[in-house]
C-alpha cells in the first residue's frame, strides 16, 4: 500500500521479528496503491534489527507528526512500513510525488 497521511497519534506497540515496534494511528489523507480500506489506519514503524537492542537509533520515521507518504505492507494481520530506512517520505502540501 502507498498512501498520503499524517500520524496524529502513538497507538500502542507491536512486535516483528523478535524486535519491539511502534504503533501509529495515521490520519488518510489518499490511497496511492492498495486498498487498505476506509478511515484512519494503525501502521507500525518498521525497527532495524540489526542495532543491538534500541528499535530506533535515528528516531522514528513516524513520530514527526507531519505529512508524509508511507509505503506500508501487512505482516500477520497488521500494517507495517515496507523497511526502516524507505518506508517513510516527508511529503509537503504542494510537493510533486517523487515517482509516477
Amino acid at each position: 500500500m502507498v498512501l498520503i497521511g499524517k500520524p496524529v497519534s502513538r497507538a500502542g506497540e507491536t512486535r516483528i521479528y523478535g524486535h519491539k515496534a511502534t504503533t501509529h494511528l495515521v490520519e488518510v489523507e489518499q490511497v496511492l496503491k492498495g486498498d487498505p480500506g476506509d478511515g484512519n489506519l494503525r501502521i507500525s514503524s518498521m525497527p532495524p534489527t540489526c542495532t543491538g537492542g534500541e528499535s530506533y537509533p535515528d528516531g522514528d520515521p513516524l513520530d514527526p507528526n507531519q505529512r508524509v507518504i508511507i509505503f506500508a505492507t501487512m505482516q500477520g494481520g497488521d500494517w507495517f512500513t515496507m523497511t526502516p530506512a524507505q518506508g517513510v517520505l516527508p511529503f509537503q502540501q504542494g510537493t510533486e510525488l517523487p515517482f509516477h
